[in-house]
């Protein structure tokens, strides 16, 4: 059944290509817009901040530890826990959510199923295609009906990434706690646009370590 998948993806993807021109314009437009709302744009972390992140990355790996799980699930919570952080901190300060970070998670979810599920490594290849596609797709047609772009490629990135070790159904649970989460905090600063990057990272970090507790 996973395979029949594969040439519907594929088309989905050959259709959005096709877009791809008006993508990249609309995205230089928006990025210049934010920019300009922006008083400052920090070239780096300031020293407060990176100790602050170093600090809550070790507390936070205080978590894994009281738990009776492998070692290898444990070395994976630390890394997952290390790069959403980071790119939570980033996209806060700049609103933009590095590739690199989704790099990482993407690189260790694979080699984390790879050795723990290997029989599962197909099923989340598609996965993680099929994240990408639908919320491009999203994007999208978002974008030619109502002129708006509900997600940055960072976000599409760090979702389709979090594919290669999460199902479908926990990927829609994390933008929907997300989607809670973010809606809370424009409605507390009264801003229609916030920095989607630190939702995902914690509703990410909520879904991996739930899915150990329950």
């Amino acid at each position: 059944m996973l395979w029949l998948l594969i040439p519907l993806l594929s088309v989905l993807i050959i259709m959005q290509a096709t877009q791809l021109p008006r993508s990249i314009v609309h995205s230089a437009i928006t990025e210049y817009r934010f920019f300009v709302r922006e008083p400052t744009y920090p070239k780096c972390l300031s020293i407060r901040e990176t100790v602050g992140l170093v600090i809550t990355w070790l507390v936070l790996s205080i978590i894994p530890l009281t738990f009776d799980q492998p070692l290898l699930w444990k070395a994976m919570t630390l890394v997952v826990t290390a790069a959403l952080l980071t790119g939570a901190m980033i996209d806060y300060r700049t609103g933009l959510l590095p590739f690199r970070v989704s790099g990482v998670v993407g690189i260790s979810a694979l080699l984390y199923i790879s050795i723990n599920a290997p029989f599962e490594m197909t099923t989340h290849l598609i996965t993680a295609l099929g994240v990408a596609t639908i919320l491009c797709l999203i994007n999208g047609l978002s974008r030619r009906l109502w002129q708006i772009t509900p997600l940055g490629g960072g976000d599409i990135a760090l979702l389709a990434a979090l594919g290669l070790c999460f199902s479908l159904t926990e990927i829609a649970a994390i933008i929907w706690i997300a989607s809670i989460t973010g809606l809370v905090e424009s409605r507390v600063k009264r801003r229609s646009m916030i920095r989607f990057g630190p939702h995902l990272a914690l509703a990410t970090l909520c879904c991996w370590h739930l899915k150990v507790i329950l």
